[in-house]
């Protein structure tokens, strides 16, 4: 008994003594290795320190990588402090395990003991009851004793855990402030360095750029006098081709015109004649319901008996009055047209002209002239001269003074179109009796309108009436 008590006193001495020591172990350790770290990061710096000023723009990323392997260092310790920790406590681990198993020890040592006892006092009964109640007085003091000494045995274990604890707590603190202040130390001495060197590079930035100033700003008046040059020169040039090309275009404009107005001076006047014939009906004005004179049936009478034109050639119209029912006004257009010149023509003016002969047979209406889907300009056998275009909210009528007519008088119409250089100038139409115009001419104000169609329009109440026709330009 006292073998086991002595074992557990002498292991439970031995704890914080190998606790102790490994302790400061590990205190020494981690000095040994701050003070190689600090050793080798100040040589570090040192080396950098000559460069520093070439590779100011690579100052944060060194920084960066030197924090980088700060922290590395701070996880390398904080794993081996972790180890240490787990060390400790696989250590307490060992030594409860090991306290367990004398206990089990010696209360098998107990069990064995009383069932000894109970075996001799089984066979010397009576004669050793006295000797047994000793003895069973003697272990049970002795159990007691034993009890007491390992309360004492786990209270001195619970101050031993408190002051391992305490030691831990002490270090991890005293590995933290140590790490705080080296780190602390080494970046207020690369702020220190960093700044003095950023002030000196300041310094010499400044003298640089003041020393260049002056420079840069003649140097910039200069450019933009260049600038302001090339741009005026430019602008000049640019209105020198202008001009040029102007006068060139102006030359070629005065050779065309002297070319055209020499042809003019030396030339006569072209006429061309200008095929043309009376073809279509209009299909609003219908000799009956049938429509059975028309473009496609232009000869013939009206099979209603309504008095109406008939075509007897291209140029010849008669008009054959009813004999029971109604006369029918007829309104013709010629087959072609007349177009506004297209090219240029400076100096002379186009001009289209076309006569017709009536025969007198009696009273009754007849108009002519031109008109297209805007407008139209007639001569009537009253005298009037009728014109209308959308320009004109109403029609206007002009009366030509002493008009007379008999038969056989031939009537013309003309439309002249102005040099196309005259641009306030509109076409115009005239009308003339037996070769001398008559009345007025009038202007037609519709720019739009690019042709004109030959019109007729004839109504015969009593008599007949032929029309005979001439085409020209």
């Amino acid at each position: 008994m006292n073998k086991v008590e002595g074992d557990i006193d002498k292991n439970l001495v031995n704890i914080p003594n190998n606790f102790d020591q490994k302790i400061k172990l590990l205190q020494q350790e981690i000095t040994n290795k701050e003070t190689e770290k600090f050793q080798n990061l100040e040589q570090q710096f040192k080396e950098n320190y000559h460069s520093l000023e070439l590779k100011i723009q690579k100052i944060e990323e060194e920084n960066k990588d030197k924090i980088t392997n700060l922290e590395k260092i701070i996880q390398q310790k904080d794993g081996k402090i972790n180890s240490l920790e787990g060390e400790v406590k696989k250590q307490m681990s060992d030594i409860q395990r090991d306290q367990y198993k004398h206990l089990l020890k010696f209360q098998n040592e107990i069990k064995q003991i009383k069932s000894v006892n109970e075996a001799n006092i089984k066979i010397l009964k009576q004669k050793n009851k006295e000797k047994y109640q000793q003895l069973e007085k003697e272990n049970k003091n002795k159990i007691e004793n034993l009890e007491g000494i390992i309360k004492e045995k786990e209270v001195k274990i619970t101050s031993i855990d408190g002051d391992i604890k305490e030691c831990m707590n002490k270090l991890e603190v005293d590995n933290d402030q140590k790490i705080k202040l080296f780190q602390n130390e080494i970046t207020n001495n690369l702020e220190q360095q960093f700044k003095e060197n950023y002030h000196s590079l300041e310094l010499k930035i400044q003298k640089i750029e003041e020393d260049n100033k002056d420079k840069i700003i003649n140097l910039e008046k200069i450019i933009q006098q260049k600038d302001e040059k090339i741009n005026l020169l430019e602008c000049e040039l640019k209105k020198a081709n202008e001009t040029v090309n102007a006068l060139n275009k102006k030359i070629d404009n005065i050779t065309k015109e002297q070319e055209h107005l020499f042809n003019f001076i030396t030339k006569k006047p072209k006429y061309t004649q200008i095929k043309n014939k009376w073809k279509y009906f209009d299909n609003i004005r219908k000799c009956c319901e049938d429509n059975c004179v028309n473009t496609n049936t232009p000869i013939g009478k009206c099979k209603n008996g309504n008095g109406f034109i008939e075509i007897i050639n291209n140029t010849d119209i008669k008009y054959n009055k009813c004999i029971e029912e109604e006369n029918m006004e007829a309104h013709l257009n010629a087959e072609n047209k007349f177009y506004k010149p297209k090219t240029d023509c400076n100096f002379a003016s186009i001009f289209y002209y076309y006569e017709i002969k009536i025969k007198k047979e009696g009273t009754g209406y007849s108009a002519f002239g031109f008109r297209n889907t805007k407008e139209y300009i007639l001569l009537n056998n009253n005298g009037y001269i009728y014109y209308e275009s959308p320009s004109n909210t109403d029609e206007i009528s002009r009366k030509i003074p002493s008009f007379s007519w008999k038969d056989g008088d031939v009537f013309g119409c003309g439309l002249v179109f102005p040099p196309t250089k005259m641009l306030e100038k509109h076409p115009y139409v005239f009308f003339t009796q037996n070769g001398n115009q008559i009345g007025k001419a009038v202007l037609l104000k519709e720019e739009s309108d690019d042709y004109y169609e030959l019109y007729l329009s004839l109504k015969i109440p009593f008599y007949r009436s032929k029309l005979w026709q001439r085409f020209g330009c």
